[in-house]
């Protein structure tokens, strides 16, 4: 698991410096302002107001995914920023970090009533747009680095009759949507199929955190909705009792 955090350098750059979470090694890079849209921040420091002015419409696109922060809140200027130690690094990421999902937990359960029959709606009507919103909902309430919701799908498939002619079936398979920052629609393979057989005794409940090491950063849930199983996977350092309580909360006011 990489924790990346950006430290805007100037009007035109930006420094990323990135964590290793399991070795605890560090690396840093410059970048242009112009690709910061590439890269998966988990968090972004700013302390010049010029600075901020001359990215505001960057910035306002950026603010979906992670925190955008005045340095001087923090009381970091860019040099004690450039030369943090990975502990320091790892206790600024983590302080940010909860910080910035606790405010989108609060949110989330002060609408949840709105929340919940939003994803319902979508569920009925539109279940690509369900995964896709789910996908990032996910992602900003714990805060994970990245996430993969695994489930099951039905595609049209051209298999013989017993006359030997060619006609359309419906056929199960394991989609996918993964990423990092912002997630992919994949079709499932091998791998994907015996996922969903492992967790198979897993789906008698509506949502069960299976899985969650803090050490390496891998968190495993599953879900169901109409009796549609799905597998959420994700890398994220911690999990608190709210953010558990909310994940629960939501699926339960999913079943239809």
């Amino acid at each position: 698991m990489i924790i990346s955090i950006g430290f805007v350098r100037s009007a035109s750059q930006v420094l990323i410096k990135e964590l290793d979470w399991a070795q605890n090694s560090m690396d840093s890079r410059l970048i242009d302002v112009t690709d910061l849209p590439d890269f998966n921040l988990q968090a972004l420091f700013i302390d010049d107001n010029e600075h901020f002015n001359s990215m505001v419409s960057l910035l306002e696109k950026e603010k979906a995914f992670y925190p955008i922060l005045d340095a001087k809140d923090e009381s970091l200027g860019y040099n004690a920023f450039e030369n943090l130690p990975a502990q320091a690094f790892k206790d600024l990421y983590l302080k940010v970090t909860n910080r910035w999902t606790m405010h989108q937990n609060f949110n989330s359960l002060e609408n949840i009533w709105t929340l919940t029959n939003h994803f319902r709606d979508l569920w009925k009507k539109d279940r690509l747009s369900y995964f896709e919103e789910m996908f990032y909902w996910f992602k900003r309430n714990i805060g994970a680095v990245d996430l993969t919701i695994i489930f099951n799908d039905v595609i049209k498939s051209e298999e013989k009759d017993e006359n030997n002619e060619k006609k359309e079936r419906p056929k199960l398979v394991q989609s996918m949507l993964a990423g990092t920052k912002k997630g992919n629609f994949h079709q499932g393979g091998t791998k994907e199929k015996e996922l969903m057989q492992n967790y198979l005794d897993k789906f008698h409940d509506i949502f069960e955190i299976t899985e969650f090491h803090p050490t390496k950063g891998q968190f495993v849930a599953t879900a169901q909705i109409e009796r549609s199983p799905m597998i959420f996977m994700a890398r994220v350092p911690q999990l608190n009792q709210l953010q558990r309580s909310l994940l629960a909360a939501l699926f339960n006011g999913l079943q239809i």
